[in-house]
């Protein structure tokens, strides 16, 4: 696979998660809504560290600080700190099998959570830790789509 290609595959891909995750949903369903963005920077991180670190997922952490408009530096500090994860463990993770790997997406999917909701409710912000759990279990279950994808990629790349 000849570097721009694999470069565009990268694009079009956060371009994808920027996507479906502004895809608008109903009250109802939004706590059930997985962090698409999250998700493709662990998956990069895991399958190519690289060439996708910390400064990847900062990089898509501050993208996405200005697309939801949220507090500079929130989805930043988040993206990096669950981005070091899979980016510590990334010697071990290419060779757990896709089981482990929802494991351990789950895991740092609540970690997430729960560290978002921290921060907002020091800026006062009332949150809900009990849809903490929802977003975690649809990550979980579109995961092995993205792992998959990512695999052969990554296979591709060799």
């Amino acid at each position: 696979m000849t570097s721009k290609r694999y470069y565009l595959i990268v694009i079009v891909s956060l371009i994808l998660a920027s996507v479906l995750q502004l895809i608008p949903t109903s009250a109802a369903w939004l706590p059930w809504k997985p962090n698409f963005l999250l998700l493709m920077v662990i998956g990069w991180i895991t399958f190519q560290p690289n060439h996708w670190g910390i400064g990847f997922a900062a990089f898509v952490g501050f993208l996405t600080d200005l697309v939801f408009r949220s507090p500079l530096g929130l989805h930043v500090f988040l993206f990096v700190f669950i981005g070091a994860v899979p980016y510590l463990l990334s010697g071990w993770l290419i060779y757990f099998n896709v089981i482990h790997r929802c494991v351990l997406v789950f895991i740092l999917i609540i970690f997430s959570g729960f560290l978002s909701n921290l921060m907002y409710s020091v800026w006062g912000v009332p949150v809900g830790y009990g849809d903490v759990p929802l977003g975690a279990i649809s990550s979980v279950l579109i995961w092995p789509l993205i792992d998959r994808f990512l695999v052969k990629v990554h296979e591709k790349r060799r």
